[in-house]
């Protein structure tokens, strides 16, 4: 048989609109209603029983209603629809067959039997029914959930973190590179100037109390005495390690500034000399940038 030999699919079931008795009951007739069709005798004797001895004929209702039941069957299957999983269909047969196929609940695939008279509910984990591919996967668990088989959403576990923007924020990343805490933490980048100009000594010690780091800038203004030509030399020191420290040849040339970091609670100071001496203990412009998160 080849595939160009399949007959024309059943479009209609038989006797859709027709008159009908439908559904033909199961249990016997006989007894109940005279002649009336079943699906344990068919048509009963009594239709095949001479008029003139008291025989009925066939009623075209049982007929069409017989052949509406299987043809609407016939009509499903052409169709490529599946029949899912049915208490009172397996009770009624004693249970599924070994090999039987059932729709899973879903509708996404199909459950068989492993075992015959099977008595179990496959779509709550009953025995003896697999997947109908068993290299299939239909449930992912873990990080990532979905349900299958075929086409099938997957969702990604939540992480706990509360969707959102954080500021300056502080977070904890897993191993598995996800974030699963979160809170904002200052209020962004700030920076603070503050100028100080002639209060700053040479040589005094000053105390980064502002709780941040800040910026220092301690600058030696040019014109404010000395001689052409003399070098004059800014020197840091920030907790009492020496830091950045600038020089300038000619007072006249300008400023010049030595610009350092200061740890939170650190101390610093600024020393000026030069190679003759006598320029004032007081330097001219000292400006602070505090930066924060």
């Amino acid at each position: 048989m080849q595939l160009s030999n399949a007959p024309a699919q059943i479009i209609k079931a038989w006797a859709t609109a027709g008159s009908k008795n439908n559904p033909i009951p199961v249990p016997s007739q006989v007894g109940i209603t005279p002649g009336a069709a079943s699906w344990t005798d068919g048509f009963p004797p009594l239709c095949d029983t001479p008029l003139i001895s008291g025989g009925i004929p066939p009623s075209m209702q049982d007929m069409n209603g017989g052949l509406f039941q299987m043809s609407a069957v016939d009509v499903w299957m052409c169709a490529g629809g599946g029949f899912p999983y049915n208490s009172s269909f397996q009770t009624a047969i004693g249970g599924y067959p070994k090999g039987a196929r059932v729709l899973m609940a879903s509708g996404n695939g199909y459950w068989v039997s492993t075992v015959d008279n099977n008595m179990t509910d496959p779509d709550t984990g009953g025995a003896g029914w697999a997947s109908a591919d068993e290299n299939a996967i239909t449930v992912l668990t873990g990080d990532v959930t979905a349900t299958g088989p075929g086409s099938a959403a997957a969702t990604l576990a939540a992480s706990g973190v509360t969707a959102g923007s954080y500021t300056g924020a502080n977070i904890t990343v897993d191993a598995k590179g996800r974030v699963t805490a979160a809170a904002s933490g200052g209020s962004g980048f700030n920076c603070t100037r503050i100028d100080k100009t002639g209060t700053y000594l040479s040589g005094v010690t000053h105390t980064n109390s502002t709780g941040a780091a800040v910026c220092e800038e301690v600058t030696l203004a040019g014109g404010a005495g000395g001689a052409a030509g003399v070098d004059y030399l800014l020197v840091s020191t920030i907790a009492g390690i020496a830091g950045p420290q600038a020089s300038i040849t000619n007072d006249s040339e300008g400023w010049n500034s030595v610009t350092f970091w200061v740890p939170a609670g650190a101390t610093f100071s600024v020393t000026v000399s030069s190679n003759n001496g006598g320029y004032p203990a007081s330097i001219s412009k000292w400006t602070e940038v505090s930066f924060s998160l």
